[in-house]
C-alpha cells in the first residue's frame, strides 16, 4: 500500500504530530491538497513536500531552478500547452529516432492526463516525467517561452507581509463608532449557523469562503461612490501598517493590477467589481458589510476562518501572508468580479 504524504513529512521531521493534526483537519474542511496546505501554512518548505511526494510515487524529481533549458526543445511542447497542463521539456534520451524519451519536468503529483497530452503534441511514445514545484515551473515557463532572466527578480516583499498588531478587543470598542463616522447603518450579528464551503474550487487554489450572510444588505448612497465604474481601482489596500500597505501596492501594481491604500471611505464606498485586500481584525473593526470581494488575512486559520466568514469575507490567507498566494487569490476574486459585473450587465 501506497505510503501516505503525511506519514512520510511525519517520519522525516519536516512536521511534527501537532502540525500534521491541523493541517489533516483544515484538508478535510476545505478539501485542498495537504502538501499544498502545509507549505501555506509555513509548516514546511515546497521543496520538502516535494520530496515527500517523490517518494511516495516512485517518480524523480528535479530543482528546476538549477536545471538548463534548451530553447530547441520548445518545439515538442507548445507553450500553450505548457501553461495549461505544466509541464516543461528538458531533454531527449536514447539511441535513434525511434527509441528517444522525452524527458519532462511535471507538476507535483504526476497527471497522467497531462503525460497523455504531452505525447499526443510531441509525438513520442514514451515520456518521462520529472516532478518540480508550481513556482518553479512558472519560473522555467517564462524562461524557456518567453525569454525571462534565468535568475528570478526577487518581488518587494517577498518574505511576506506581516500583519500589524491589533488589540483583540478593540472591535467591539470601535465597531459602532467606526460605522457611524461613515454614515452607514451597522449590521445586525448574524445569527445564522456556520455553513460548510462549497468544495468546487479550482485545483490547487485557495478555496472561496461563503460568507455568513444575513437577508438584509445595508444601502450605499449614490453621493458615496466614485464618479465612473470604470475609474475605480481594481483592489484597495486596507488596515495595513506603512511598509506593508506600500509593499501590497508594488506586488499587486506589478502583476498589473491597478491598486492604491484606501481609506475607511473608500472602503465602505467600494462595488462588488473592486476586491478588498485587509487583515481580518481591520474588518472586524469596521463593522460594515462591503458589497466588494473582500480578502482578510489572519494568524491562525483554524480560529480565524469562522470569523472572516462572519465578516462576508470572500477569500483568507494565512499570515505572513505570502505574495504569490495573495496573487493567486486576487486573481480568483477578481475573475469573480467580473463575472458579477457581466451578470449585472445582462
Amino acid at each position: 500500500m501506497k505510503q501516505r504524504l503525511g506519514d512520510i513529512l511525519l517520519a522525516r521531521g519536516v512536521v511534527d504530530a501537532m502540525q500534521l493534526q491541523s493541517a489533516l483537519a483544515y484538508q478535510r474542511k476545505w478539501g485542498v491538497a495537504l502538501g499544498q496546505v502545509v507549505v501555506d501554512q509555513r509548516f514546511c518548505t515546497a521543496e520538502a513536500v516535494l520530496s515527500a511526494l517523490a517518494a511516495q510515487s516512485g517518480v524523480g524529481s528535479v530543482d528546476l531552478d538549477a536545471q538548463p533549458l534548451d530553447a530547441s526543445l520548445a518545439k515538442w511542447i507548445p507553450c500553450k500547452v505548457a501553461e495549461a497542463h505544466r509541464v516543461v521539456p528538458l531533454r531527449l534520451e536514447g539511441h535513434g529516432p525511434r527509441d528517444t524519451a522525452l524527458v519532462v519536468a511535471i507538476a507535483a503529483p504526476a497527471s497522467l492526463a497531462a503525460l497523455d497530452v504531452v505525447k499526443s503534441v510531441s509525438g513520442k511514445a514514451r515520456v518521462v516525467p520529472l516532478l518540480a514545484t508550481d513556482a518553479a515551473l512558472n519560473r522555467a515557463i517564462g524562461r524557456l517561452y518567453r525569454g525571462e532572466p534565468a535568475t528570478p527578480q526577487r518581488r518587494p516583499g517577498m518574505e511576506g507581509f506581516s500583519l500589524p498588531e491589533w488589540d483583540e478587543s478593540l472591535p467591539l470598542v470601535m465597531g459602532t463608532s467606526l460605522a457611524e463616522l461613515t454614515n452607514m447603518e451597522a449590521p445586525e450579528p448574524s445569527r445564522e449557523p456556520f455553513r460548510e464551503p462549497s468544495q468546487e474550487h479550482e485545483a490547487g487554489a485557495l478555496p472561496l469562503l461563503t460568507p455568513l450572510e444575513p437577508a438584509w444588505m445595508p444601502p450605499v448612497r449614490e453621493a458615496r461612490l466614485p464618479v465612473r465604474e470604470a475609474l475605480r481601482e481594481q483592489v484597495l489596500v486596507y488596515g495595513w501598517g506603512a511598509e506593508a500597505a506600500a509593499g501590497l501596492v508594488k506586488v499587486l501594481g506589478a502583476e498589473g493590477f491597478t491598486v492604491k491604500v484606501a481609506s475607511t471611505g473608500d472602503v465602505c464606498a467600494a462595488g462588488e467589481t473592486q476586491v478588498v485586500v485587509a487583515p481580518l481584525p481591520a474588518m472586524e473593526v469596521l463593522a460594515q458589510r462591503l458589497r466588494a470581494q473582500v480578502l482578510v488575512a489572519g494568524k491562525n486559520p483554524e480560529r480565524d476562518l469562522p470569523r472572516a466568514q462572519a465578516v462576508h469575507a470572500r477569500g483568507f490567507l494565512a499570515a505572513p501572508v505570502d505574495p504569490d498566494l495573495l496573487l493567486r487569490a486576487v486573481r480568483r476574486l477578481s475573475r469573480a468580479a467580473d463575472e458579477a459585473r457581466l451578470k449585472h450587465a445582462s
